[in-house]
């Protein structure tokens, strides 16, 4: 125990001195006025014991003691809850197993605290003999309770499982930060039994139509030598057979990958079932095929490329951008334009307007259809008529010659992202016009222009959002010379084509004025995945609001009716609605504003995942690997009592001493106050009794 104040030591004979002089300005001429005389010396004491007991409190004393407290170990018990478990309680008596269980944890709260989990899916903080989690995730649970438990005495960890994990990594390829010792419990059957089985199938979950994608099979199969397989792949859109592979099994564990492309031929989302044929004898043909579903998307975005004439930054942006697979590039000059601009989702416009090609007409119909436009201008560009069609930039010409600029990036920038990693200041100037510049409303700026040496505010290239759609100007033309550039600095054009693409990117999204609608993240989901659906409602202005009740009705394919209200957040709606069952379930949202009613709908699937079907063969090794690396022991699941020892004598399981530093502040002390109380009281007392008060 011990003191310490916020001030220097010698504080404290200021304490003394300021309750002798408080004392003695009180008390020097009074001292023939107390008789006897001990009166006076009474009545000078406790002054200055209350002053100076005042004076030191004000320097803020703190009083530091360690306190040590024996902390018994915690002991972990977690519990395989996955449905591949039900498998290996037809080998184990399940109400014996849960008893000796009950048995084990009920002795070791004798001297341990013991805190019990299951895991599957996720961890949980109860210990669950369930059987119906649809994954398993060793790892994940292990490392969990490690960091949850991290700051107690954690002296073991019992895991019971069967060792088999699908989800996550392999819990023996992680070095855990546990000091502790791990004791590891066998529930299941590892006998190999003859089994031809899907494991796994990888596919793109979103492709594009007219794409080629893969599709790769993992295959296994176990105690079958010497037979042969087949692996097929099967559409439902085409309601056939598209591939199929004979494989010939050359021993007892065999596993081979198979990789089948396939062709986006419609939109949607596709069906497909890969399967592998059934061997003589197999029991278990729950895991011969496996279902994925691929959306495909049919949602190409077109770009017209206008010119005035032909210029080498029309090749150069038609390369860029069609390196864009989901982008279609149509290139034409302004005599030759194609009337249906609405197939169009961005329109690029170079040096036009211009004095022979003024497109007043053309520009007022993609407005009118919501096409976004990217106007790059340059020393044909009417200035005049593209500051009278777009408000984006105001340029006013100072003179008849143009300046060199090089870009400057804007860091602020927020519309989209650029690598922070590329180097853009070294690219070559481009020709603007000898002007000056303005930015318009609701606009921001990509590049600045660099002038000689002088880095100005004028806009180089710059993007414009509103609730009319997309705009971008670039003034000035050159673009071929930053590809030259970057091709001979890097052997490639990625530099520049990146926030060319980007670019584009942002412009040619389209934009939604539906004053109502119901989003989703994606159209597939799996039976254990969370889903939430994201409403968006717009008064006349244009303005998100939420004061009206949003009631949402979803169909599944029973023709049953489940009916929600949305909930408001901030000034939008959400709705989680968990975890569905699988098959297709079709939604139609409704709401009214102001008299006017609106609707909105659409479809999504869920689909089964049985990957606890696909392997039900327990892995002892893992298990026992496991309690080896930790210190620990693995046992069967009839001795499991061998546990209650074996933990007992593990010198890793021990009580530890935890000290702790407290400190408390002296003026917390109410006893202090009541000494300083008790002396004023008997100063005041003892005057008032003398007559001197």
């Amino acid at each position: 125990m011990s003191f310490s104040l916020s001030y220097p030591v010698w504080f404290f004979a200021l304490c003394l001195s300021a309750g002798f002089l408080v004392a003695w300005l009180l008390y020097r001429k009074k001292k023939e006025a107390f008789s006897p005389a001990k009166i006076f010396y009474s009545l000078f004491v406790l002054r200055f014991l209350s002053v100076t007991l005042i004076s030191f409190l004000l320097l803020s004393p703190v009083l530091k003691y360690l306190q040590n407290k024996e902390e018994k170990p915690v002991i972990a018990f977690l519990q395989d809850n996955s449905a591949s478990q039900k498998s290996g309680f037809r080998v184990i008596d399940s109400v014996k197993y849960k008893k000796d269980i009950a048995d084990l944890l009920s002795d070791l709260r004798n001297d341990y605290t013991v805190k019990e989990f299951s895991y599957g899916d996720v961890l949980k903080d109860t210990a669950k003999f369930q059987f119906d989690e649809q994954s398993t995730d060793i790892s994940s649970a292990l490392e969990l309770v490690m960091t949850t438990l991290e700051n107690e005495n954690l002296g073991a960890i019992v895991l019971s499982g069967d060792g088999i994990y699908n989800k996550g990594i392999s819990p023996l390829s992680l070095n855990y930060p546990f000091k502790g010792s791990m004791f590891t419990i066998g529930v299941g059957d590892t006998a190999i039994k003859k089994d031809a089985m899907i494991a796994r199938v990888f596919a793109n979950k979103v492709v594009y139509l007219g794409d080629q994608f893969a599709i790769r099979t993992d295959m296994a199969a176990y105690a079958c030598n010497g037979s042969k397989l087949q692996v097929s792949v099967f559409s439902h859109a085409a309601n056939r057979v598209i591939a199929s592979q004979q494989i010939n099994v050359n021993n007892n564990r065999f596993a081979k990958s198979i990789e089948t492309i396939v062709e986006a031929k419609s939109g949607g989302v596709q069906h497909f079932t890969i399967s592998v044929s059934k061997v003589d004898g197999e029991k278990n043909i729950s895991n011969n095929s496996q279902d994925i579903y691929v959306e495909v998307i049919d949602s190409k975005e077109k770009i017209l490329i206008l010119a005035n004439a032909p210029h080498p930054d029309i090749y150069a942006l038609r390369d860029a951008l069609s390196k864009n697979k989901n982008y279609s590039v149509d290139v034409n000059t302004a005599d030759r334009i194609n009337s249906k601009l609405n197939d169009y989702n961005l329109i690029i416009l170079h040096n036009l307007p211009s004095v022979k090609y003024q497109l007043i007409s053309v520009i007022e119909q993609a407005k009118k259809l919501g096409i976004a436009l990217w106007y790059v201008s340059g020393s044909q560009t009417n200035i005049a008529l593209l500051n009278q069609v777009q408000d984006a930039i105001q340029i006013s010409i100072r003179g008849n010659t143009g300046s060199d600029a090089q870009g400057v990036l804007n860091k602020d920038f927020s519309y989209f992202t650029i690598n922070p990693s590329v180097n853009l200041s070294g690219l070559p100037p481009m020709v603007t016009p000898f002007a000056d510049f303005k930015s318009g409303p609701g606009t921001q700026v990509l590049f600045s222009q660099k002038i000689g040496s002088v880095n100005t505010n004028y806009p180089l290239l710059l993007m414009q959002q509103s609730s009319n759609g997309r705009v971008g100007v670039l003034v000035g033309e050159g673009i071929w010379r930053w590809r030259l550039y970057d091709y001979n600095q890097h052997k490639n054009h990625t530099m520049v084509d990146e926030f060319l693409l980007k670019t584009a990117q942002f412009l040619s999204v389209k934009h939604d004025k539906k004053p109502f609608r119901i989003t989703l993240a994606k159209s597939v989901y799996s039976d254990n995945e969370a889903i939430r659906f994201d409403g968006e409602l717009y008064n006349d202005n244009y303005e998100l609001i939420n004061s009206p009740e949003v009631t949402l009705v979803l169909l599944d394919s029973n023709k049953k009716k489940y009916t929600y209200t949305l909930d408001k957040n901030g000034n939008a709606y959400s709705l989680n609605v968990g975890n569905l069952a699988s098959g297709k379930y079709a939604y139609s949202a409704s709401t009214s504003h102001n008299g006017k009613s609106f609707s909105a709908s659409g479809n999504f699937m869920v689909i089964a995942q049985n990957i606890e079907e696909v392997n039900s063969t327990a892995d002892f090794g893992l298990m026992n690997q496991l309690a080896k690396n930790y210190h620990g022991e693995f046992v069967y699941a009839n001795n499991i009592n061998q546990l209650k020892k074996s933990i007992r004598e593990n010198a890793m399981v021990k009580t530890v001493l935890r000290s702790s530093l407290t400190t408390e502040p002296l003026i917390n002390w109410k006893w202090l106050f009541a000494i300083l109380l008790a002396l004023l009281s008997a100063e005041w007392f003892i005057r008032k009794r003398s007559g001197n008060y």
